[in-house]
């Protein structure tokens, strides 16, 4: 049966031809890898939004400040350490590479291009940083976030990438992640569900007798930043396939994989959503195309794309029923990364053992590469888990990991950030300027709806 399964490119599958050199990348294959590293920058926009609107109204700005602040930091832990951890040469030691730190000895030849390669791989390493961040949302001080962004960064996700990304021991193994679906996301779903148990939740997040609000203040920006992360990802997962000129037919798969698989995820989400409250959901619409994404990430390029479709379908299950399982287990995860990034980052390197068109179960290669997955989740999960809660600890330990309480209750925007995201001139007249208008005459109930108090 697995030759149905099997893609081919032309009418028939080329002969192959012993001895000759693998073809090198040509000028326009580093333009286009490097564009892709500008477009990955971008997402940072869409993460952005994503964060502040699944946060309070009052928080809204100091995730914004976590998101951008985590960029500026990966990119400069990458070139001082990141990149030349996870693309260095190691000695032999096939554990973290130990030269090109700080930009010494970075190369462009016809064998590799160091600088095109940084651009790409930092904006990556950037997007695992920016996914944590939303574990952090509205409880970590900037200081420890600050810390815990460069040592996830600089260390914890660079041996990750040495691993795996650059060709390293895990691969060797027999692990196969194309563009970042565990060493990526699941490890930052790893991480973010980490961050957000030793952090706790948000005061009286849980408390059945609060009156206090939790709801996301803007469903609208998770749209907005939805839609532009699933563009952003379209040349993330591109520009892996850095060899178009000799890849043509890759490339191509990639694009249409990751389009159907994020469309797929997105609808199916809207419509179990539907199915489980009897309402319509833009967050569950957007939470859909990113799970899809995350978990399609896997093996992009060796799948057909009827099979990004049931990645798509089945991201969008596993992220309903995460998302309804994890508040009951009083989890506070605002951004709702564990079930979005961990739940379909593992969904998708197990998926990747059955249906990878060149070592998948369905297409008779048997289950070896299963259980190399499933190490490989295993080893992700340890390392990760270990060194972010040593190094949270410690700055619980110094007293600076979780704001204060009168910090919490006020919002960290007001207490910190010189107010919130947006600050009227004549704020204090604004209530009795609206009353005096011919509003008034809607009542106060549905004038109140308009204030900025309604947006939790």
């Amino acid at each position: 049966m697995g030759h149905l399964f099997r893609h081919q490119e032309g009418e028939a599958a080329a002969p192959v031809v012993a001895n000759i050199p693998a073809p090198q990348a040509s000028t326009i294959d580093y333009d286009w890898v490097l564009i892709s590293g500008f477009i990955i920058v971008l997402t940072q926009v869409g993460f952005a939004f994503i964060e502040a609107g699944s946060v309070r109204y009052k928080n809204s700005q100091s995730i914004v400040i976590k998101v951008i602040l985590g960029l500026f930091l990966t990119i400069l832990i990458w070139w001082l350490f990141g990149y030349g951890f996870s693309f260095g040469y190691d000695f032999q030691t096939n554990f973290m590479g130990g030269t090109k730190l700080g930009g010494s000895n970075w190369e462009a030849n016809q064998y590799g291009n160091d600088y095109t390669n940084f651009v790409f791989r930092a904006s990556g390493a950037a997007i695992a940083v920016s996914v944590l961040s939303g574990a952090a949302a509205e409880r970590m001080t900037f200081l420890a976030w600050s810390i815990l962004a460069i040592v996830y960064a600089g260390f914890i996700y660079a041996g990750l990438a040495h691993w795996t990304l650059a060709q390293g021991w895990l691969t060797t193994l027999g692990y196969k992640d194309f563009s970042g679906a565990g060493v990526v996301f699941f490890a930052a779903g790893v991480a973010g569900l980490v961050v957000t148990v030793l952090l706790k939740p948000r005061r009286f997040r849980f408390d059945p007798n609060t009156t206090l609000q939790f709801q996301r203040h803007s469903p609208i920006y998770i749209a907005f930043g939805s839609i532009l992360v699933f563009a952003g990802w379209l040349f993330y997962n591109g520009g892996i396939v850095a060899q178009g000129a000799n890849s043509k037919y890759t490339q191509g798969l990639v694009a249409v994989n990751t389009l159907i698989a994020g469309a797929t995820g997105g609808f199916f989400a809207f419509i179990i959503r539907f199915f489980q409250y009897e309402t319509t959901s833009l967050v569950a619409l957007s939470r859909g195309i990113i799970s899809a994404l995350v978990a399609v990430s896997a093996a992009t390029d060796d799948m057909k794309p009827w099979t990004a479709f049931i990645y798509g379908l089945l991201a969008a299950v596993f992220y309903s029923v995460l998302a309804k399982v994890i508040p009951k287990v009083h989890i506070d995860d605002p951004v709702e990364v564990v079930p979005v990034f961990l739940g379909n980052g593992f969904l998708g390197i197990f998926l990747s053992a059955f249906f990878d068109t060149k070592a998948g179960v369905f297409y008779g290669f048997g289950a070896k590469l299963l259980g190399m997955q499933l190490l490989g989740l295993l080893i992700i999960f340890v390392w990760v888990a270990f060194f972010v809660l040593i190094t949270l600890l410690v700055l619980k330990g110094f007293g600076v990991l979780r704001i204060d309480a009168d910090t919490e209750s006020v919002g960290i925007d007001k207490a910190h950030c010189l107010g919130e995201a947006i600050v009227f001139a004549n704020q204090i007249d604004e209530v009795p300027l609206v009353q005096k208008t011919e509003m008034v005459q809607l009542g106060n109930s549905q004038i109140g709806s308009g204030f900025r108090p309604g947006f939790r």
